[in-house]
């Protein structure tokens, strides 16, 4: 069953509920002779029922189609940010509607002055959307990681009305007093997050150090804090209750699964607490049962009872991730039956390098040995310490401050040894598409060598080796060069390489709080294609979503030529007609404009033709009506192309019938932010282009040309990829996901 419903994450399409049910009777039938067969039918159909069951509300509500949605909530969490809000809402009624179970949604507040917190009820009006995130090969999915927390939506509300007000909660009067206790602490962020699991107020440069050495799974609640709580609560019942051990047996044990339901409680029973807590219920009830169960089939019974009951859980990337380095320490008890500290350590960071690269897109380099030491350090020192003081605060609060105090100097010492350490270099090593694609090749082909018991002699293992790299080098083979029409949201940002080098056409947009285009998909990106050099950064004009980032990438970039109708520096190369340059086996020539305002308007936008003799590219930025009848006037050959990047996001100041025509591109790309307040791209310029293919960045994601000699390869990214991140096409009508 657990495979069944795992394998969601590869789906094409979900499948209705009618075929729900036909997979479930199927299963029934199947079950009681063939046990594998019925049993992954049955999981199936449970995942199919059960997605369709928790989505139908966005059918039903229309909530493709931007408007607002009167909704009766209860907060469920609340995230407080330097400008905003994040609240975690159950919900209770949308437009009048009830639905079992309730939604789980995620909206933004932007009042920063009204103190909510969990178990407030308000009636609210929102604008409401489907999980939805930039669609780009390389960074953040946020598609994934909503669902993955049971999100079924997202979305900013415009008016609250506070309809009762909760008191506060016997956890949040803990955590205060835990938060009082630390108040002069130099880490008590890092300290509420391995105590509690508060970690939304950790420094995104910390946790930024903690990926970057591999530690960030140290500070993350998981089974090590659940199991030290009941052997504490075991301790303790042994201690105090062993008269009574006698008349109830499984007493000891009892009194650890309290402690441990206490630990949970206070860790607001977030994902990694409960998945520990099932385990170690379950082998607590093995015990008490007197059956020994092998650890392979211990793991294999919690992870399905954790997938049947909260199937969302196959989209959590620390599902996985705790799940998979539990079952690695029952791989290392197989083969060395008393493993010593280094082989667990070097086969975990062997066994989790392709599941780092298909969630993260690169390695911690330096996490074997910084994890070394800091493994057991965490293990008898800091967390023991952390997690005693923690149950300590309500019944002896100096005792718990000493404690915690203890522990607030080991995490500086260790920040600042991670600090160090980061002086000699980042220990993340961001890892390309082509070179992630030889590490799983060589790590399975090793894995086929040692242990697979058809490759009994060395010298065929080695064969097979040299056999699978030859295959992989002749079907591996790089385009000529390469075009990515990012995902950036409301922005505009074109990849063009070849060559391991690069050429930037704009950076889209920045936004309060910090969150940014460069870092978000254009740095990803950049590290996906393998670029070692970017040679131009070329900046439209000045508007905010074309140039917020510029300076970012310039300073990491700094030998890039940066071209721009602006002068952002001294050695800017202002856009002006008739420029035109030889970059490798491509040329770029300048069209527009005659001669820069200085930038501000967008009629001043850097035109650019990028020809390779063969296929052409034309980038327009945000160039309007006068800018394309300036444009019309070129020879056709120097303006005709076959990629055009949309003027102006498809706005109907833009994409002129004599421009269009004087162009006559076969493929054109919209580049636009989901459900955008301009309503870009207008429908009258998508009927204009009709002749032409045509994509839009928010509904497609990322849009890839690559050329080789006479052929041409486009891939949109989202029409490539599992049904959850495809989720418009379903709403939009009847038919599956796809």
């Amino acid at each position: 069953m657990a495979l069944s419903i795992a394998s969601s994450l590869l789906w094409p399409d979900l499948p209705s509920n009618g075929w729900g049910w036909i997979i479930l009777i199927s299963g029934l039938i199947v079950v009681f002779r063939y046990r594998f067969a019925g049993a992954v039918l049955l999981g199936l159909s449970w995942a199919i029922l059960f997605f369709n069951h928790e989505l139908s509300w966005l059918k039903e509500q229309h909530i493709s189609l931007p408007a607002q949605h009167e909704l009766n909530v209860t907060v469920s969490a609340v995230y407080r940010k330097s400008d905003r809000q994040q609240l975690l809402v159950s919900v209770q009624s949308i437009n009048r509607q009830s639905y079992w179970p309730e939604p789980a949604i995620r909206l933004t507040l932007s009042d920063k002055k009204t103190f909510l917190k969990r178990g407030d009820k308000l009636h609210i009006r929102a604008r409401l959307k489907i999980p939805h995130g930039l669609g780009n090969p390389a960074g953040f999915n946020a598609e994934r990681w909503l669902l993955g927390q049971g999100v079924t939506a997202t979305g900013s509300i415009s008016s609250f009305k506070l309809l009762y007000q909760a008191d506060s909660s016997w956890r949040d009067n803990w955590l205060m007093k835990s938060r009082q206790l630390m108040q002069k602490f130099r880490q008590p962020e890092l300290l509420m997050a391995l105590i509690y699991g508060e970690q939304q107020d950790v420094d995104k440069a910390d946790w930024q150090t903690l990926r970057d050495t591999g530690l960030i799974h140290l500070i993350a609640i998981s089974g090590m804090h659940i199991g030290l709580i009941a052997w504490i609560g075991m301790a303790l019942s042994r201690l105090l209750l062993q008269r009574w051990s006698e008349k109830l047996p499984g007493l000891h044990w009892l009194v650890g699964i309290a402690f441990a339901l206490l630990y949970s409680a206070l860790a607001d029973f977030s994902a990694p607490t409960v998945r520990a807590l099932c385990m170690l219920i379950i082998w607590i009830a093995l015990r008490l049962w007197q059956r020994e169960w092998s650890g392979i089939r211990i793991w294999l019974f919690a992870l399905a009872i954790m997938l049947v009951i909260e199937p969302w859980s196959v989209f959590s990337a620390g599902f996985w991730l705790s799940f998979i380095a539990v079952g690695i320490l029952g791989v290392a008890g197989f083969l060395w039956r008393k493993p010593s500290l280094w082989q667990i350590q070097w086969l975990m960071t062997l066994l989790l390098v392709p599941v780092q690269l298909v969630l993260f897109d690169g390695l911690s380099i330096s996490s074997v040995l910084v994890n070394l030491p800091a493994g057991p350090w965490f293990t008898f020192s800091i967390v023991p310490v952390a997690l005693i003081s923690g149950l300590l605060v309500p019944i002896f609060p100096s005792l718990a401050y000493i404690g915690f105090w203890l522990c607030d100097l080991q995490l500086d010492w260790l920040m600042s040894a991670l600090e160090w350490i980061q002086t000699w270099g980042s220990g993340w090593m961001a890892i390309s598409f082509r070179q992630q694609l030889l590490l799983f090749w060589a790590l399975a082909g090793w894995f086929i060598w040692r242990f697979s018991p058809v490759v009994m002699k060395r010298e065929f293992g080695l064969l097979l080796l040299a056999g699978c790299g030859l295959l992989f080098a002749g079907c591996q083979s790089e385009p000529d060069w390469r075009v990515d029409m990012l995902d950036v949201g409301q922005g505009l940002s074109v990849l063009i390489s070849q060559d391991e080098r690069a050429l930037l056409f704009d950076t889209g947009d920045a936004y309060q709080g910090g969150y940014n285009m460069a870092d978000a998909a254009i740095f990803p990106m950049l590290e996906y294609r393998g670029i070692k050099q970017l040679d131009y950064l070329i900046v439209s004009h000045r508007d905010k979503d074309h140039s917020a980032n510029w300076q970012r990438i310039a300073g990491k970039y700094p030998q890039a030529r940066i071209v721009s109708s602006s002068a952002l520096t001294v050695d800017t190369l202002i856009c002006q007609r008739g420029q035109q340059w030889q970059w490798g086996k491509l040329q770029v020539m300048v069209l527009s404009p005659r001669s820069s305002s200085g930038g501000d308007v967008n009629e001043d936008s850097c035109v650019l033709r990028i020809s390779d003799n063969q296929h052409s590219l034309l980038l327009t930025g945000d160039a309007e009506r006068k800018a394309e009848a300036e444009l019309i006037r070129l020879p056709r050959q120097l303006l005709q192309s076959q990629i055009l990047s949309s003027p102006h996001h498809g706005s109907k100041s833009s994409s002129t019938p004599d421009f269009i025509a004087a162009v006559a591109p076969d493929y054109v790309v919209h580049s636009a932010g989901y459900q955008n307040r301009w309503h870009h791209p207008h429908p009258v310029v998508l009927s204009r282009y009709s002749q032409s293919q045509q994509w839009i960045t928010a509904v497609d994601g990322l849009v890839s040309f690559e050329f080789s000699q006479n052929n041409t390869d486009i891939r949109p990214f989202r029409r490539l990829q599992p049904w959850y991140r495809q989720m418009d096409a379903w709403l939009v009508g009847d038919q599956p996901l796809k």
